[in-house]
């Protein structure tokens, strides 16, 4: 178990703008218009990250209904589930990152997973 605070929202939120940073164009282009927000309230979604919003091609996802696309990064459960190896959670933020572009990206959640993410 590792303690949050061991990683301040600043050095987390670099972590989660260099994932974005090492995303093809294409896919920072499809993110112009999507929030990326770093959240502690993992534990009460039971995730480490969520997309919220409708997906490219006007699928509707969790919400939408006129509120700006976002995407939530949760550091309170991924500091938690790999804070104690800094390596294996960068990993998973990336990971994370990815896998919550994917759903923006118009992929459902066996979608994502059959792509790895």
């Amino acid at each position: 178990m590792c303690n949050q605070d061991q990683y301040s929202e600043p050095e987390f939120e670099e972590i989660v703008r260099s994932a974005l940073d090492a995303l093809p164009i294409e896919f920072q282009r499809a993110l112009e218009n999507v929030a990326v927000v770093v959240s502690d309230r993992g534990a009460e979604h039971h995730a480490y990250g969520l997309y919220v919003g409708y997906r490219v091609g006007g699928r509707s996802s969790l919400g939408g209904g006129g509120f700006p696309d976002e995407i939530l990064i949760f550091r309170d459960t991924l500091v938690r589930d790999f804070g104690a190896d800094p390596q294996r959670l960068r990993s998973e933020i990336v990971h994370t990152v990815r896998h919550e572009v994917g759903h923006h990206l118009g992929f459902d959640e066996a979608g994502v997973r059959k792509l790895g993410l």
